[in-house]
């Protein structure tokens, strides 16, 4: 029977990720889905007519990338605000934010996002003093890249209006706060964008997906961005798909609903809920038991105690609501580990899958541990091309041998680990992200490419329940796919970060067209 499908690509090198049918030359789509993926003769045959032909050229298609962790609601709100990732110095950075002013009113928040001082000639944090200098006037607000650090000026540390004796407040010899501030959840509740601006952001980050070949999205959302998202959705203007984690605040509002990991539409599901165990490594707030190299009795900081968040982890598991931990260092890590061990029942652990994000500082006994219960593995191979080379963050932060031991990708693989990749937005980019991971500077702990695109597909639709749905271009799955100007199994691997993305193709429908096939 021949059947007319809604598009029809050949011509080209698909790597299918299914280890049945590995590779193909053509593909047909009908009704989001894949119709048919083989040889082009076979194709042809089953599917003469189709609405839509695209003649690939020879160039390459993989399945649509899926990010494991991101905050791309959040990256799309940001994008109305001063961005300052591409800022090359404190000066610079400052400099942006003065060019800026003149788009905020008086009493509005002065919001810029991204800077990283490991990246300046002068690597110290911006603080208040720098802010007072661009404005005394008018709160400022400007957060580090990793989102566990903000500086304000103090005129917008008034305007907070928190305790300015709480953990996280840096204060200076005098005991006055220097306008620096660590992992106080209430400081980014206190610039909340509003509804308008949430719905813009949901569709200025599925455009930001769009363009990076991004067709899934794990999106670590604040509280009540699920609503904006699903009013993208039902305006359908929604683009990539969202797997929404919830703040582990909402925990008892998922149970009482009765919402379960897994469960929504084609594009909006419900994820997991996201606890945070400890801060960031270019905060200084990640919990590490050998302490920090500038700051030895610095071991970072437990945003939970253990009792703390056992009781919240056998909430979940009794409910069937997947956990999403945040974990970068040792200390954090193992906490998380000893939790899940000590729960009495482990038979359900696998099937709920239960992740720890990032898992920077792991080591070889604690993922034969995680391994053993199931525990996956959300881990960031853009942090290691960003940070881990010999001058970077990493360096400026830790010692030689703790360095040496961090994003243990090949010894997580080989010990049999569910490893998913994800960007965390730092930045986004699966291919930047794949560069990373099969150039790692450890050559025991580096992967192959075709291990690095497993984990941005396969195993990331593991991660989120979606292993049956997508992750391959397989028949009855759907069709998302993404066309790259070269082959990535062919290149030499320090080639992948530039090459470029031609299209982003969501359930057959194409979101982003960078040329015309």
């Amino acid at each position: 029977m021949k059947i007319e499908a809604d598009l029809v690509i050949f011509n080209g090198n698909i790597i299918t990720m299914d280890p049945q049918k590995p590779n193909a030359s053509a593909m047909a789509v009908k009704s989001y889905k894949v119709l048919a993926v083989g040889e082009e003769d076979a194709v042809i045959d089953l599917v003469p007519d189709a609405k839509r032909v695209i003649d690939l050229g020879g160039k390459t298609v993989v399945p649509g990338f899926i990010d494991s962790h991101t905050h791309l609601t959040s990256s799309g709100v940001k994008e109305a605000h001063i961005k300052l990732n591409e800022a090359k110095s404190i000066d610079e950075a400052l400099q942006k934010i003065r060019e800026e002013l003149h788009r905020y009113s008086n009493e509005e928040w002065i919001l810029g996002y991204g800077w990283d001082e490991s990246e300046w000639p002068i690597k110290r944090y911006i603080d208040g003093k720098d802010l007072d200098n661009v404005s005394m006037t008018q709160p400022i607000m400007v957060t580090r890249v990793d989102g566990h650090l903000a500086a304000v000026n103090m005129i917008g540390l008034k305007k907070l209006g928190i305790p300015l004796n709480q953990e996280g407040v840096q204060k200076d010899k005098k005991g006055k706060p220097t306008g620096i501030l660590k992992d106080i959840e209430e400081v980014w509740e206190k610039v909340r964008p509003s509804p308008e601006k949430i719905q813009k952001g949901v569709k200025a980050g599925n455009k930001i997906a769009n363009g990076l070949g991004i067709t899934t999205a794990v999106d670590n959302a604040s509280s009540g961005t699920l609503k904006y998202i699903r009013e993208v959705e039902t305006m359908d203007k929604l683009t990539t798909r969202m797997i929404v984690n919830f703040p582990v605040e909402q925990i008892d509002h998922l149970i009482a609903l009765g919402m379960t990991s897994g469960m929504g539409s084609p594009l909006v599901k419900i994820g997991g809920v996201k606890i945070f165990t400890d801060g960031s490594i270019g905060a200084m707030t990640a919990a590490v038991s050998r302490g920090y190299k500038t700051d030895p009795k610095n071991k970072g900081m437990l945003l939970f105690s253990k009792a703390k968040y056992s009781k919240i982890v056998r909430k979940a598991v009794e409910n069937n609501i997947q956990t999403v931990t945040h974990a970068i260092g040792d200390e954090a890590i193992e906490m998380v580990i000893t939790t899940f061990e000590d729960i009495e029942d482990k038979s359900i652990l696998r099937d709920q899958r239960h992740r720890i994000e990032h898992a920077e500082l792991i080591n070889e006994y604690q993922i034969r541990r995680a391994v053993s219960l199931g525990l996956i593995l959300s881990m960031q191979p853009n942090f290691v091309g960003r940070w881990q080379h010999e001058g970077g963050l990493y360096d400026s932060r830790l010692d030689e041998e703790t360095v040496r031991g961090m994003n243990m990708f090949r010894v997580a693989l080989d010990n049999g680990a569910r490893l998913c990749f994800g960007s965390d937005g730092m930045p986004y980019g699966p291919l930047y992200g794949i560069w990373s991971a099969t150039t790692h500077p450890n050559e025991r702990v580096k992967l192959t490419v075709e291990e690095a695109l497993r984990c941005y597909t396969m195993e990331s639709a593991y991660s989120v329940f979606q292993e049956s749905t997508l992750g391959s271009l397989t028949v009855g799955k759907r069709a998302d796919f993404v066309v790259l100007s070269e082959n990535i199994l062919e290149i030499p691997p320090d080639r992948i970060k530039d090459v470029d993305i031609d299209m982003t193709v969501v359930g057959g429908i194409v979101e982003y067209s960078a040329a015309k096939l």
